[in-house]
């Protein structure tokens, strides 16, 4: 690796690092200070819908000036954003709405950064390298990170959530003081924003249509997953501790399963392996809905990691081959933006759903969690029709070749 890359990949490690202990007990800390269900939602509500406008922002950034400002505007006002929850300490939970609107922005402007640096800096050859590098390092912070929360927290209890946020804090203002470093885009031309010309072509692919579909209906579940599950698992075991280490766990069926995608999970078996995930993914769910304890708990969020691995980077993988064969490359950026709007959509109505049905009664969030799953199975349909349209293309390609 180049210095580039490796200030890139740095730079991305403390993100991963400070996320995985702040990101996870944020919920929580939210909910055992108001032990409200609604202000955690509040607070996503506002995160999905603002990281979508700001990954647009970040995009027309990115092709008027540099993707490098929408980068670093995201570094830094992650760093703001845990500074704010320190100095407001447990009068955070007053201000869900407005402390989800600067986390919105930040992970948008720092997401379509990343990868558009990710892009840029990283050659085809070594792409895949260097991936490889940064789901090793992103898995290893992941694992040992909340574990670290976890154990800071449950000796200091609301004291240990501030020193862990503080902390999260100082890894941010490191990783934009690295960012400063990356080099600036060096192409003086820059190109025009295309999504209008992307919906167009969604007329003349017709598997483009369900594609997107299909990012909306994945959102409607991760909507809820963000938050809900691990709530769930505090209420289950009533200890931070535990649910930091049980980060570990989770930690290591996440690894198996990326090693497992990376080996045998094939273009042609992306399907099959779709299905047999959702079903378990339903299984599971079913099971912690209807029998809920520590092991259920546990249980449905082993397959979540499993699912991460299998059902989203399958997915990931069909969306970039059917964009593949568009006629213009600038369109990519376009096209990641378009799934950002399907997939926080999906995200943003699921939420608004669920406060919704708590107001009525707590139960039915459970059953309408449940719904989000079942929904998933949706997605199998979707790649399944992606090797029926290809061998209408073949058939298509034979008549014309005949005449």
């Amino acid at each position: 690796m180049n210095l580039y890359q490796k200030l890139l990949l740095g730079t991305h490690a403390c993100y991963g690092l400070a996320n995985s202990m702040a990101g996870l007990f944020l919920n929580l800390y939210l909910w055992k200070i108001s032990q409200d269900l609604t202000v955690n939602a509040s607070f996503n509500l506002a995160t999905f819908f603002f990281c979508l406008f700001a990954f647009i922002l970040g995009a027309l950034l990115a092709k008027k000036k540099d993707r490098i400002f929408s980068f670093q505007i995201g570094v830094g006002l992650t760093a703001l954003f845990y500074l704010l929850i320190v100095l407001l300490q447990e009068n955070v939970a007053a201000f869900p709405m407005f402390i989800g609107v600067l986390n919105g922005m930040a992970m948008g402007f720092y997401w379509l950064g990343y990868l558009t640096l990710l892009y840029d800096l990283v050659d085809a050859p070594s792409r895949s390298a260097f991936m490889g590098k940064q789901n090793a390092i992103f898995g290893f912070v992941s694992t040992l990170g909340p574990a670290f929360a976890g154990l800071v927290i449950s000796q200091f209890q609301f004291t240990g959530y501030n020193l862990v946020f503080g902390f999260s804090f100082l890894l941010f203002f490191i990783g934009l003081l690295l960012s400063f470093r990356l080099p600036k885009e060096e192409s003086a031309i820059k190109e025009p924003f295309l999504l209008k010309l992307l919906w167009k072509y969604n007329l003349q692919k017709p598997i483009l249509k369900p594609m997107w579909f299909g990012w909306f209906i994945f959102g409607m579940c991760e909507g809820l997953l963000i938050f809900f599950p691990t709530i769930i698992l505090f209420m289950a075991v009533n200890n931070e501790f535990l649910v930091g280490i049980s980060s570990i766990l989770f930690g290591i069926v996440a690894v198996l399963s990326n090693l497992w995608h990376s080996a045998y999970n094939h273009q042609k078996r992306e399907p099959a392996t779709v299905l047999q995930i959702w079903v378990l993914y339903l299984i599971a769910c079913i099971l912690m809905i209807f029998y809920m304890n520590a092991w259920t708990v546990i249980l449905f969020l082993i397959v979540n990691e499993m699912s991460k691995a299998l059902l989203g980077v399958s997915y990931f993988s069909f969306m970039f081959r059917t964009i593949g064969d568009l006629p213009k490359t600038g369109l990519r950026i376009e096209s990641m933006v378009m799934r950002e709007i399907m997939l926080n959509g999906g995200r943003i109505l699921s939420v608004l759903i669920f406060i919704f049905l708590y107001q009525v009664s707590e139960e039915l969030t459970y059953y309408f969690f449940l719904l989000t799953i079942g929904l998933q199975g949706i997605l199998y349909f979707i790649i399944s029709s992606e090797k029926k349209n290809l061998l209408s293309r073949k058939k298509k390609i034979k008549l014309q070749g005949g005449f």
